[in-house]
């Protein structure tokens, strides 16, 4: 046989060799390039994140620029000689000012290539728009003086191009709403029981390519002590109550003082990130109309009550009241407070059966300890009309209604809501002037 028959056999193994390997081994589709959320826009200072994955190779370099016109900047350039495995999360800060970039549309490009012998290679051009330019906020309502635990309302404007808009309080953000088609908005804000001395509060506005504006506005704090009471929890309590709980929680089982320091803990806590939860989401335009009804009765725990609980004389527990307790006849009928929409209608914990009405730009009501509930989530309700009675469902001592009220899930004091005054003065009063227009 010839040298040339030979080096053609030869040849045809390792063509062989390598095409079995390449089954076997190789991988030859290219790496997937993954956005973990849209991106149509650059903003000022824009974040980028995605994912490069690989199935059996691995990845050996990232690269990312943008390209405006005949301008290309590069962005960022990864090498990873020893290979960069089978996935890699990308998170870059892309500031199309100190790029030299111009508001306008430009084409983000990102390539990434494998470890396998032909390098496969994937190649991502998506098209953005560059805007630089924050939106616009000033504010139109004066005499912003806020009780520490109460409720405030800011008038203000914003421009167009603003997504979304409202007052920031610390790290709490109070969502905006218009009442005007000409970019007129309204604010509800709550400052804490336990807000910090000093906390800031400002209007911000954010766009879609995620500038933001924030700016400061006069306001006043008024700073209040709230009253403290002792709770004795008897034994009496212990075994009225706690069972009701082990019934309904697999968790709370054992001793009764046990229960019942989980119910006053454990499931408030729980309790309240589902009215927070509920909460959450408001309707649009004002339900309500007018100062909020007050139940008939008696008062018989205040909001921000701080409570020290005591059981055979010692100290077992500390604990906020975060709304008011009212007393009248058992199974008393409880109305709506105002005009609104049932978002909640069910068995909430410590709480009880429970009522929350929505009345619109976040703005709540919350009714619990109730014997009867005779309303259902989604039912909208006028201010007056019977939603239950009282009772002493939940962590009850004795018959009534725990009334609260919430502005985006913040627990505030109710006896403003209750005060005709205070509502012209800190409501209605800003808004004139918008309606009027």
């Amino acid at each position: 046989m010839s040298k040339r028959f030979f080096f053609t056999t030869a040849l045809i193994l390792v063509l062989v060799f390598i095409g079995i390997w390449v089954v076997i081994k190789g991988d030859l589709t290219p790496p997937k390039i993954i956005f973990l959320k849209d991106i149509g826009f650059l903003g000022q200072n824009q974040e980028l994140e995605f994912s490069v994955e690989e199935q059996k190779s691995e990845i050996v370099s990232i690269q990312v620029s943008i390209k405006q016109g005949n301008n290309e900047k590069k962005i960022s350039n990864l090498d990873f000689p020893t290979k960069g495995g089978h996935k890699q999360d990308i998170k870059l800060s892309i500031k199309p000012l100190v790029l030299g970039l111009k508001d306008g549309k430009a084409t983000l490009i990102i390539s990434a290539r494998n470890s396998f012998l032909f390098k496969n290679e994937s190649l991502v051009e998506k098209e953005v728009i560059v805007d630089t330019l924050p939106p616009q906020i000033s504010i139109t309502s004066l005499n912003h003086n806020i009780n520490v635990g109460g409720s405030g309302s800011v008038l203000y404007s914003v421009s167009k191009d603003a997504l979304k808009s409202g007052i920031l309080v610390g790290d709490i953000f109070f969502e905006g709403y218009p009442v005007t088609p000409d970019g007129a908005h309204v604010a509800y804000l709550a400052l804490p029981w336990d807000a910090s001395n000093p906390i800031p509060i400002m209007l911000m506005a954010q766009d879609s390519a995620g500038n933001i504006t924030k700016i400061s506005f006069p306001h006043l704090i008024l700073r209040k002590k709230f009253t403290e009471a002792r709770m004795d929890i008897s034994d009496g309590f212990l075994n009225q109550k706690m069972p009701e709980f082990s019934a309904r929680y697999d968790t709370l089982r054992g001793e009764n003082l046990d229960i019942y320091l989980k119910v006053n803990n454990w499931l408030r806590k729980e309790c309240d990130r589902k009215i927070k939860a509920v909460c959450g989401k408001s309707h649009p335009q004002r339900l309500w109309d007018g100062p909020f009804l007050r139940t008939e009765g008696s008062p018989k725990a205040q909001y921000a009550e701080n409570r020290t609980y005591y059981y055979q004389g010692r100290e077992i527990d500390k604990q906020i009241h975060l709304g008011v307790d009212i007393a009248a006849l058992e199974q008393f009928p409880v109305k709506a407070a105002n005009n609104g929409i049932i978002v909640f209608a069910d068995y909430l914990g410590l709480y009880g059966n429970t009522v929350i009405v929505d009345h619109g730009q976040g703005i709540f009501s919350l009714y619990s300890h109730l014997s009867s509930v005779k309303v259902k989530s989604g039912v909208e309700v006028k201010k007056g009309d019977v939603i239950g009675n009282t009772g002493t469902t939940g962590l009850a001592g004795g018959d009534h209604l725990h009334f609260s009220m919430l502005v985006h899930g913040i627990f505030v004091n109710p006896k403003e809501w209750w005060d005709p005054h205070w509502i012209k003065d800190n409501i209605t009063a800003k808004l004139q002037p918008a309606q009027s227009n």
